[in-house]
Parts: structure tokens; sequence; C-alpha cells
């Protein structure tokens, strides 16, 4: 009996819990999320109100979205808001900007209307009054029509804007009171003095955080770059075969990947920082170099010639690009190896072999020897002249390390039908997608001359002294000239470069010299 007794009271005890958890208010699936913000703004004049989401829900969509499809939503919500304040800005209409979702309207006449926004669908609303009747809500995407119907717009066409510059001058925001009320006696201050009318969602590195001033329901963004989404795959060959020769830099070979992603890799925290509004994107390249003397069909006379000397090493590089400024940044560091662990007289050996005209190089056993690579180079381009064919760049570089320590400076052009150099910030995302759907086609080329302090190539590497033959420092050509000049052709996703280099003899009994190129590309 007392058993019974208390299985029937357990029992109880379970149902009554059950019921208690019944009437909370169903499944945890149907439960939509609640904000702290429930403040109600009070609004007394006319004005437009731009409602944005405030921060927790804006965690709460990243969350259940994820971070890309909200901020495609940002985007195009913000774009349909850049319109309609250009239109409301002209007509002199008040804009404010809110993340409230409780609002009270208080009309001439004193009529009084309640706007709760709690539960909408969609975070981004807009809510037009004109200080009499009662306020309408509606999307931004139809905001503007409703606006020219509601304060009698006339519409007309807009004056064409510069793409060079993309600036106009803020709207005016009211200061909120304690109260939180926005009245027509309220004082208005001026947001920003300026503010970019081509707009971009900020992606940053994996790992930085955004910029502490960045207020997005304000248009207030202070930001250090953008990375481009653009993909490529490139395969470049160098050969002074094009040129009928078999001497000093005689082949080369890079493999280049470019991809978005790279940009978070922790190495590129020792590139240069990318200027404000610059777009972004990092290259890893694997590349392959041979140098040989004047001749390879004698063994070397080791003695004003240039010694055998191969290169391998991973370049990890970054371009910061603006526009607004016209200057593109470059950036990067190279780690690899000197000397027959390049694989230089391997590659040369087996590739003379298959060509029954061509004789088996000797003399690699006088090779460079074996020592690290470790190169840092950094690069700056400014656009002189820009047209619609047409543009010119000059350039200065500086390099540091146990390959090659230097500086260089020149010129360099490119005409034809082809994509800008530099890609003005675009009004969405999207629009740095390069024009797939179109030919390009053209030339370029440029001079330029170089310093040189170090090559390793010719000196030998900086810590294994161990070489049968190096040049001497007093023998090398501390100024050098460099001319290039080809044609290029793209389609779609594909693009193929031809060129031909020259270079000024690199040591004092060294000979002109000239190679061809042939480029590659993959862009996605």
């Amino acid at each position: 009996m007392k058993q019974s007794t208390l299985f029937l009271l357990a029992v109880s005890v379970i149902l009554v819990f059950s019921c208690r958890n019944n009437d909370t208010g169903g499944s945890e699936t149907n439960t939509a999320p609640t904000y702290v913000s429930v403040k109600t703004l009070e609004v007394v004049s006319p004005q437009v109100l731009l409602i944005y989401p405030c921060s927790l829900r804006a965690d709460s969509m990243k969350k259940r979205m994820g971070n890309e499809r909200y901020h495609e939503l940002y985007d195009q919500n913000a774009s349909c808001f850049n319109e309609l304040r250009s239109v409301l800005k002209d007509a002199g209409i008040r804009v404010s900007v809110s993340e409230h979702v409780q609002f009270r309207f208080v009309s001439e006449d004193g009529i009084e209307t309640q706007i709760d926004l709690s539960g909408a669908e969609s975070p981004w609303q807009v809510i037009l009054f004109n200080g009499s009747g009662i306020p309408v809500l509606v999307t931004p995407a139809g905001a503007i029509r409703k606006v020219r119907e509601i304060f009698s717009i006339v519409e007309k066409k807009q004056p064409s804007r510069s793409r060079k510059n993309g600036i106009r001058t803020s709207n005016e925001v009211p200061e909120n009171d304690a109260s939180g009320t926005i009245s027509a006696s309220s004082e208005s201050k001026p947001l920003l003095p300026l503010i970019r009318e081509t707009r971009i969602r900020l992606l940053l590195p994996y790992g930085s955080k955004p910029p502490l001033n960045r207020d997005e329901t304000s248009e207030y963004r202070v930001v250090t770059s953008y990375i481009n989404p653009v993909r490529h795959f490139g395969l470049t060959f160098d050969n002074d075969i094009f040129s009928n020769t078999d001497r000093y830099y005689t082949n080369g070979v890079m493999l280049d990947f470019t991809a978005p992603a790279l940009v978070g890799l922790p190495v590129n925290r020792l590139m240069i920082p990318a200027g404000d509004n610059s777009i972004v994107h990092a290259t890893l390249s694997l590349n392959h170099a041979m140098y040989t003397p004047f001749t390879t069909k004698n063994p070397p006379l080791l003695d004003g010639d240039r010694p055998y000397a191969s290169t391998l090493f991973i370049r990890y590089s970054q371009t910061s690009a603006n526009d607004a400024s016209g200057t593109l940044l470059t950036s990067g560091i190279d780690i690899g190896v000197i000397g027959d662990a390049a694989l230089g007289r391997y590659f040369q050996s087996s590739v003379h072999a298959t060509v029954p005209t061509n004789d088996e190089p000797l003399g690699w056993e006088t090779q460079i020897q074996n020592d690290p690579v470790l190169n840092y180079s950094a690069g700056i381009s400014k656009r002189l002249m820009q047209g619609p064919h047409a543009e010119l760049f000059a350039n200065a570089s500086i390099a540091a390390g146990t390959l090659q320590t230097g500086a260089g400076m020149g010129i360099d052009f490119i005409t034809g039908v082809f994509a800008p150099v530099l890609i003005p910030l675009p009004k969405t995302y999207s629009d740095l997608l390069p024009p797939f759907g179109r030919w390009q086609y053209g030339i370029k080329g440029g001079f330029g001359f170089r310093f040189v302090g170090y090559n390793a190539t010719l000196q030998g590497g900086l810590f294994n002294k161990n070489n049968i033959y190096t040049l001497k420092p007093e023998e090398i050509e501390r100024m050098v000239a460099a001319i290039h000049l080809g044609m290029f052709v793209r389609y779609r996703k594909f693009g193929i470069d031809l060129s031909q280099h020259y270079l000024s003899p690199e040591f004092k009994t060294g000979k002109n010299h000239f190679w061809g190129r042939i480029a590659l590309e993959y862009v996605w």
C-alpha cells in the first residue's frame, strides 16, 4: 500500500510540472527571439526613418543564417537606403536612422500612432511621416516610390555622378535627447563631412577585429581593406631560347595561385598594411630559375663569367590597390634555397638530353653552393595617366635578404581594350568580379633601372662560402637597365601574355641579355 501511494505521488508531481511547462508558451522552435531594445522613440516632426537591426538582432540573424547571407542582405538594403537618401536630400526632407523597434508618432492635430517592429520579418524598414495623419511603413526597396507619393515629390533626372571620386555630402541626423524624442526643435548635427556613395561590405582577414569606429547605422565606415573575391591560377615560362641563346638567366618557371582565403594566412601580418578603402589580394607562388655562363658547351673558365646557379623558393605576396589615390602597393617574402638543392642541374640536363641537337651542359659541378633564401621585397606604383584605352604608371621597388638586395624604379604602360589596373570601389561586392564575357587585348611594356647591392646568383650565398667560383664585388655592375615589351589577349576566364625582355650586363665583362616570356592565366 505504501509503495502504491509513493508511485501515485510521483506521477502527480510529473503531471504538474508538465502542465506548467505547457502553459509557458509553445515549443522552442516557435519561440521568437527577444531583444533588449524596447524603448519607445517619439517622433513629432515630418521625417523619414531608416530602421536598421540592433546589435542583438544582428547577432541572432548571423547565427541563424550565417555571416555571408546576413551581410548580403545588409548590402542590398544599404544600397536602397543610399538611393533613398539621395532623393530625400534633393527634396530637403529630414532623414533619421534608428535601431528602435517601438515608435510613437504624434501628428499636428494630436493624433498618436504606435508602431511596433519587434515582430517584423525583416529588421530593415522605412517609416514615412509627413507630420499629419498616420505614418506609413514600407520596405527599403519600395520606399522611393512611396516617398514621392506622400511628400509630393516630382521625379527628376539626377545629374550623373563622377565614378572617379564617388563622394557626396552627408545628410544630417538629429540628436536624440535623454527621453529618446526626435522633435522639430531638436538641433541637428552633421554626422560626417563626407560619405562615399559607392560602398562595399568590409571583409576582414581571419583573426582581425573590425575598426572600433565603424558605425553601420550611420554609414560611417573606416576600413583597412577589402578582400578581392577573384581567384587566379597562372603559369609563367621564361627562356632565352626565344632569343636563340642559352646563357645567363636561361630559364624560369613560376606557378602562382591567388584566392581570398590567402589573405588570412598568418604571414600576411608581415606584409605592408593596406591603405584605407583599398582592394587587396594575396598570391602564393612557386618560383624556379636557372643561370649559366655565356656558354654551356665548354667547361666554364671560372674567370670573368657568370657562375652556374639555380634558385627554388616559395613567395607569398600581397597587392593593395587604391583607385582613389591611384596607387598600387606590393610586398612579398621569399623562402627557399639556392644551390644544387634547387635542382637546376637536373632540370637543364634532362631537357638537353631530350633534344638531339642540344649538347649536355658542362660545369654544373661549379655552381653556387647550397644556401638558404630569405628575402623581403616591397614596391609602389603610381598612376600617372589614365584614358579609356591607355594607362601609365611610375614604379619604385626595394628588396633585401639573402638572395637579392637592391632597389629599382621605372615606367610601365598598357594600351588596348582592358579592365582598369586599379579597380574603383563598387556599389556591390559582386562588382569586383572581372568582366568574363568580353575580349581584352592590347600591348604593354616598360623600362627601368635597378641598383644592385647584392646578388647571390653572382656572388654566392651569405652563409655558405665554400663556392668553387663566384664574382667579386668589384666585378658587379651596380646599375643595370631593363626593358620589356609584349602583347596580351584575354577572353572570358582565360588569358595569354607574350613578351620580350632585355637586361643590360650584370657584371663588368658581361653581355646584353634577351629572353622571352609566355604567361598563361585562368581566372574565376
